[in-house]
């Protein structure tokens, strides 16, 4: 049988009524010697057999949580996002050094004109080129070298030609005294591309503690799923017990075969139990494989962890672990270097309310003479200097986009601060849940362990009732039923409790240093 054909039978099966899933318990085991459920037919119209789980999920896999999270955090499709975006946000930041760079021009030009007039053939030619060296200034400005030469001809309008050689070189400084000065506006795009970086590294750790949590709580489902199926064995193996105990008293005449049926309703039904407990801790493996992001397939599917349930009974103190958790959150860190980007993007943008006010100045030396050969002397003597300077202004009249603007990027700022009130809310709401939880669990768990001492000796005194024939078999299983179900509220609360403890680790930070896990 295909192992989807099985999944499909285990689910039929389940789905069938109460009674319909006893029958065919009795009979399969009838037919497989089992014994413990008592006579009947040969079962011809039940399914042969219904090979165990494990045969087509595979044999269980055990593992332990430090080897689960390690797993989780290499293979999390969410981390691996989270480092692509903090090498995106790096890369940007790079992007932003472009104001370092030098920028290097050049042009090279020429023309020539062909006209006549009164019968006379007149000719020009013009021809040269530039260069450029330049870049921004930290103080918003920006400074520029320059060396450019000219050559131009003209023939035709006297007996000779006449030729002309120019040269220039200069340094030039232009810089804002209002609009667009200063250091930090300069820095600007780099600040806000390093803010970026660091919410992107934020994002990791806010991830990498929700996949670690989501983990552990998987973790615990599987914990509570596989301790659950032990319960209700150890309460299947009673019942058994008990069988053999009521079949033998009533071989010898001291028990009436009446109070046999009962034990084995209650072995059928604790049967039905047990399989419905081994498919949810099939469930609960791949519900944690697909959390930490192993395979998921045939015989890859069942995980087995330990069952150990221990607690600690540490106090803990509200007040102080709210403000852990405020103080550690990746979420309200984030809030803060938005509102930081959002302080620039604001500081920025009020700058281009400023008017523009540029001034401009240009030093070099100059040479204008008929060769090549004395037009670069002139300039390589410093004979001639030019020394020019300017201050240009403009300003736009009514600014309706910047400061509709700065309205715009205040207005998203107060939101973040809202945001930011809204998450404070839910990181104390949250931690207050956990913190009670932790407590409520406690205190389950010890009312659990009572109910289980007591459900003991209830047991032992049906028993004793039942041996003096004053009790039945009913009495002496319902006593059974208690002991099982208080050892189930005792295993619940204990998982509870790691749950709750979780989430309190999760909400302070503890728990990646708690597992030695660390987000590179």
């Amino acid at each position: 049988m295909q192992p989807l054909m099985r999944a499909v039978l285990v689910l039929v099966l389940l789905a069938a009524p109460l009674t319909a899933r006893a029958d065919w318990l009795s009979r399969t085991l009838d037919k497989a010697g089992g014994g413990g459920v008592g006579g009947g037919g040969s079962g011809s119209n039940a399914p042969a057999n219904l090979d165990d789980l494990d045969e087509w999920a595979g044999e269980a896999r055990p593992i332990t949580l430090p080897e689960l999270l390690q797993l989780a955090v290499r293979q999390a499709p969410a981390l691996q996002n989270a480092r692509i975006d903090i090498a995106v946000a790096e890369a940007q930041i790079t992007e932003t050094w472009a104001r370092h760079d030098w920028l290097v021009q050049a042009q090279v030009s020429g023309s020539k004109t062909l006209s006549a007039f009164a019968g006379i053939a007149l000719s020009s030619e013009q021809y040269g080129g530039t260069a450029d060296l330049s870049r921004r200034l930290p103080t918003g400005g920006t400074i520029d070298f320059h060396v450019g030469t000219g050559y131009s001809s003209y023939s035709g309008f006297g007996p000779t030609p006449t030729e002309l050689w120019q040269d220039t070189a200069y340094g030039a400084i232009t810089q804002p005294l209002f609009k667009g000065r200063g250091f930090w506006l300069y820095d600007a795009q780099e600040q806000k591309a390093q803010l970026s970086r660091d919410v992107s590294v934020l994002a990791r750790r806010s991830v990498a503690i929700s996949t670690v949590q989501n983990v552990i709580a998987a973790y615990w489902d599987l914990v509570l799923a596989e301790r659950q199926v032990a319960i209700t064995q150890a309460s299947l193996d009673l019942a058994k017990e008990r069988l053999r105990v009521t079949e033998i008293g009533a071989k010898g005449g001291k028990i009436a075969e009446a109070e046999i049926p009962a034990v084995q309703q209650i072995i059928a039904t604790r049967e039905e139990d047990v399989l419905n407990g081994e498919l949810a801790v099939l469930t609960a493996s791949i519900a944690l494989r697909r959390a930490v992001g192993m395979p998921i397939g045939g015989g890859e599917l069942g995980l087995r962890v330990a069952t150990e349930l221990e607690i600690r009974d540490d106090a803990v103190e509200l007040k102080g672990l709210v403000q852990r958790a405020f103080d550690v959150s990746p979420e309200l860190a984030e809030l803060a270097k938005q509102e930081k980007g959002a302080t620039i993007d604001i500081e920025v943008t009020e700058n281009g309310l400023l008017p523009q006010l540029d001034a401009a100045l240009s030093v070099g030396p100059t040479s204008q003479r008929g060769a090549f050969k004395d037009a670069a002397t002139d300039l390589y003597e410093l004979k001639s200097l030019a020394l020019t300077g300017s201050l240009t202004f403009s300003r736009s009249l009514g600014q309706h986009d910047i400061r509709g603007r700065v309205v715009e990027l205040r207005t998203a700022r107060q939101k973040l601060r809202v945001n930011e009130f809204d998450i404070q809310a839910q990181v104390a709401q949250a931690m207050a849940r956990a913190v009670a939880g932790l407590e409520l669990a406690k205190r389950r768990v010890h009312l659990s362990q009572r109910a289980i001492e007591l459900a003991k000796q209830n047991i032992k005194i049906e028993t004793d009732r039942f041996n003096l024939g004053t009790r039945t078999n009913f009495d002496v299983l319902n006593r059974l039923e208690e002991l099982r179900q208080a050892e189930l509220r005792e295993a619940q609360a204990k998982i509870d409790w790691h749950k709750a403890e979780n989430t309190v680790q999760a909400l302070t930070g503890d728990i990646l240093p708690t597992f030695g896990i660390t987000v590179e």
